[in-house]
């Protein structure tokens, strides 16, 4: 079958500015190819993805939907990445094909009942926006197979009243070199930005006199500084924005990896990608973290925004055994665990494209 992946809008795939879509896209570009697809990615201009064909399309990045009123109207430029990308794959998908949808955004939701071929949508996101809300429940009805969410407590958020696909993120465990002999520094992992919540990573570090060391891209390089200034005795250093193997190398040098979300998380899959070297989680229970974070066996989880659990649990990562948390994700997180779960929601959607078109004869 030929696979088109449509990108992440936010931003060019492998910036880091796209957060863990970008890996999950890639990675699915990869394993739907081992599984014999022919697989190409529609990602907006300055986009690259080793060994992958990629189509860069121009127009106007998409803002992300973090932060927005939840009664905020869609709008979307006719020149937009997003409208150029659904413009392309109208033109050149047919039947046969399938588009697998990264873009969290009404705009592919509501075309797909008008493409040649089938588009499925990994929701990438929690619930955040009414339009968007109503439109996954219209599918989540009409047409389920078109749909798919990355943990239980993300697809949670939208009150759906119907079964759902789960489709978690795999990695490639041989770029993640699990390490049993850690220091005793907690590392942080991620875009560096508000919903993130890095204050409270400086809020740990100060009332335990834990060393963080911050690792990811500085999307808001304000943010940063004003935490800095606001904190300047707090044992945090930024560690770089670090592509694998060398993130990997370095995360598994730490006793913990630090989460600290200030909003609903659809997967979080830095925490996995820890895991993988052996890194207990230490985490706020908000979205998908809950579900590969087992308390006392892969880290400990503090109830939201509760810092002073969080504080607490840090104290308790030396109970943790390192080699349990690499076998949680050797057991459900692998790339042929995901590539398997995606060719089989790829099949799903064949059928229900020649279900819809028989109902339409």
């Amino acid at each position: 079958m030929r696979v088109h992946l449509l990108s992440t809008a936010v931003a060019p795939l492998g910036s880091g500015l796209g957060g863990g879509v970008e890996t999950m896209i890639v990675n699915a570009a990869h394993q739907l190819m081992t599984l014999g697809h022919a697989v190409q990615i529609i990602a907006p201009l300055g986009s690259v993805a080793a060994g992958v064909t990629v189509v860069t399309l121009p127009g106007e990045l998409a803002p992300t939907a973090v932060g927005c009123d939840y009664d905020a109207l869609i709008a979307l430029r006719s020149d937009a990445f997003l409208a150029q990308a659904l413009r392309w794959l109208a033109e050149q998908a047919r039947s046969g094909d399938a588009i697998l949808n990264f873009s969290y955004d009404w705009l592919p939701l509501f075309l797909g009942d008008f493409l040649a071929c089938p588009l499925g949508t990994l929701v990438s996101m929690g619930s955040l926006n009414r339009s968007l809300d109503e439109e996954i429940r219209r599918l989540a009805v009409r047409r389920p197979e078109r749909l798919a969410f990355l943990s239980t407590a993300q697809a949670a958020s939208f009150k759906l009243n119907t079964p759902i696909r789960r489709i978690p993120p795999g990695l490639d465990l041989a770029q993640y070199r699990y390490n049993a002999h850690p220091g005793r520094a907690v590392c942080w992992l991620g875009r560096i930005a508000p919903e993130k919540g890095l204050e409270d990573a400086f809020l740990f570090a100060a009332r335990t006199g834990h060393a963080v060391t911050v690792f990811g891209v500085l999307q808001d390089r304000g943010y940063w500084e004003r935490l800095a200034q606001c904190y300047p005795k707090a044992p945090v250093a930024y560690g770089g924005f670090l592509r694998l193997p060398a993130l990997a190398e370095a995360v598994g040098q730490f006793r913990a990896l630090l989460m600290t979300p200030k909003w609903l998380e659809a997967f979080g899959i830095v925490g996995i990608e820890a895991l993988a070297c052996g890194t207990p989680v230490i985490a706020y229970r908000r979205g998908g973290i809950s579900d590969y974070v087992l308390d006392g066996i892969t880290g400990w989880l503090a109830e939201p925004d509760d810092l002073e659990g969080l504080c607490a649990a840090a104290e308790r990562t030396g109970r943790i055994n390192r080699g349990a948390c690499r076998a949680q994700v050797e057991q459900s997180y692998t790339l042929a665990q995901y590539g398997a779960a995606l060719a089989d929601w790829l099949r799903a959607l064949a059928a229900g494209a020649e279900h819809s078109t028989g109902d339409a004869g």
